[in-house]
């Protein structure tokens, strides 16, 4: 028989001692505090931008390693807020745009990849004025959508990318997972009209022409902003199709889950920056620009040097040019960073096969890609 005063007893026992530790984890944080504000002092005093990636991962993958019941993800998850908590005390507050508004995609991609605590996350209308403000210094850092596993590569951050001096720092990727999301007093057999980005109607055409077909489509210009129109008209007969995300974010019911009809459904996102990423260790992608020139055999010329020099080809892909008639840019995403002296040779041979080009960054490659 159980004895129920004894569990009670034990219970109260052990959360005594989760108190206790508690409260040597908090004087633990502040003693960190304490040594981030005079490592901050020395940066200072030594010119140092406050933010290093490079340290924060070195820092990160020791912490991982060293769990024996956490999940290694989550440690990642806790030791970013710890570090961007500690950035926050030093004063630091990292710009960083995305493409809005609120509750989209790369609004969750940014969170997903930058610290909330230390994170200043401002929302943009066009792709264009973001690389804009990162060229004028304005932003830090800014997320962009590159290209989607379906749709295809996103053609106006790609032209940005062509025309600005820019350098891609980062990426991130997110499963692309579609709902219906309405009022909280509503539901499916209510909804007469829905709202979304064009996309998002493409991605689950046939789930509404099975389940609501005689529904009305309205257009929007991102899946957020429907969101946020039916939560501001307030009628149980609306719904969106959008994230999950933004509707707990507007405060709404998801009236039914993973409506896309494709399950394989992924969007790449890119951090770019004037900087450039100094991460070295590790799987590191490098992406390059480049036109070829006008002789029989030039592109194949180009691969040919990757393929001799044996370096695994991840994407490539042409893009009209607008300078030039009938002259193409060709986009490249290999593996290893452009520093390499292997990557380095091939990129000086590069010169004799093309009339232009232009090394993007090299950066950490997306974990579940590696």
């Amino acid at each position: 028989m159980v004895d129920k005063e004894e569990l009670k007893h034990n219970l109260d026992k052990l959360r005594e001692e989760i108190n206790e530790i508690d409260n040597e984890l908090v004087k633990l944080l502040n003693n960190r505090a304490d040594i981030v504000l005079k490592i901050g002092e020395i940066k200072n005093k030594l010119n140092l931008d406050t933010y290093q990636p490079e340290r924060e991962i070195k820092v990160i993958n020791n912490v991982k390693k060293l769990s024996k019941v956490i999940k290694p993800a989550s440690i990642e998850a806790i030791w970013k807020e710890i570090i961007g908590a500690c950035k926050l005390i030093q004063g630091s507050i990292i710009k960083i745009g995305y493409l809005g508004p609120k509750g989209t995609f790369t609004h969750q991609a940014a969170l997903e990849f930058f610290p909330k605590t230390s994170s200043d996350l401002i929302a943009y209308k066009s792709i264009s004025t973001i690389f804009e403000d990162i060229e004028k210094g304005i932003l830090e850092f800014a997320v962009v959508p590159i290209e989607n596993s379906l749709q295809g590569t996103v053609r106006e951050t790609l032209d940005q990318l062509i025309e600005k001096e820019i350098s891609i720092f980062g990426e991130t990727e997110l499963r692309i997972s579609q709902n219906l999301i309405a009022d909280k007093n509503s539901d499916l057999t209510k909804i007469k009209k829905i709202y979304s980005h064009p996309q998002a109607f493409a991605q689950t055409r046939s789930w509404i022409k099975n389940n609501l077909p005689l529904a009305k489509t309205v257009n929007t210009e991102s899946t957020a902003e429907a969101i946020h129109k039916i939560k501001k008209l307030g009628d149980t007969s609306n719904a969106a199709i959008g994230t999950e995300f933004a509707a707990s974010v507007y405060g709404l019911k998801i009236l039914s889950s993973k409506i896309e009809d494709s399950p394989s459904n992924f969007t790449r996102f890119i951090i770019i920056s004037k900087k450039e990423n100094r991460i070295k260790d590790g799987k590191i992608k490098t992406s390059i620009l480049y036109v070829t020139k006008h002789k029989p055999g030039a592109l194949y010329s180009v691969l040919k040097l990757f393929a001799e020099a044996n370096i695994n080809l991840m994407k490539i892909e042409s893009r009209p040019r607008r300078r030039g008639r009938w002259e193409y840019i060709f986009l490249m995403d290999f593996e290893g960073h452009k520093n390499d002296i292997e990557i380095k040779k091939v990129i000086e041979k590069i010169e004799e096969n093309v009339i232009w080009y232009k090394v993007l960054g090299s950066y950490p490659m997306y974990k579940d890609s590696q």
